[in-house]
C-alpha cells in the first residue's frame, strides 16, 4: 500500500486566508426605525384625537427619512431630540425599560413630546404625550 505524499506535511494555507471580520454598523448612520410595542395605556395613539394621530404618523414618516446623526444633533424643538432622567417621568415606565436613567425624546406635535428609548437603530416609543406637562414638567 503506497503511502500518501502529503503525509507528515503541514497543510499549506487556503488562498486568501479568512475573510477579515466585518467592521460593526455605525447605527448613527442609519435611518431611524420605530417600535411602538410598549406604548403605555393613556399615553398611546388611542389617547390622541385626529389632528394628534395625524401629527404623530407624519412625524414618524419625516424622521424615517432622515439620519440618527443628523436627530441626535438636530434643535430639541425641531427635529432634534433632548434627554429626559427617567426621574422626571411621570408616567409608568414598562419593566424592561426600568433601568435606563434616561428617555430620549422627540416633538411630534409642536411642543409635545414623544418619549422613549434608541436601542441601536430602533427608537422604542414608550409614551405619546396627549396634553402638554401630562408626561413630565418641562419646566
Amino acid at each position: 500500500m503506497a503511502k500518501p505524499k502529503d503525509r507528515g506535511r503541514r497543510p499549506q494555507a487556503a488562498k486568501g486566508g479568512f475573510p477579515a471580520p466585518a467592521a460593526p454598523p455605525d447605527y448613527d448612520q442609519e435611518s431611524p426605525k420605530f417600535c411602538l410595542n410598549f406604548l403605555r395605556d393613556g399615553f398611546d395613539v388611542d389617547t390622541l384625537g385626529a389632528a394628534g394621530q395625524a401629527a404623530f404618523a407624519k412625524t414618524l414618516q419625516k424622521l424615517a427619512r432622515s439620519k440618527w446623526k443628523d436627530l441626535i444633533t438636530g434643535p430639541r424643538h425641531g427635529q432634534g431630540t433632548e434627554l429626559i432622567p427617567a426621574g422626571q417621568i411621570k408616567a409608568p415606565i414598562p419593566p424592561r425599560f426600568q433601568d435606563q436613567p434616561k428617555f430620549m425624546v422627540f416633538r411630534y406635535d409642536g411642543k409635545l413630546p414623544m418619549a422613549g428609548l434608541r436601542v441601536r437603530d430602533v427608537f422604542h416609543v414608550l409614551w405619546i404625550e396627549p396634553e402638554f406637562g401630562r408626561l413630565y414638567d418641562h419646566g
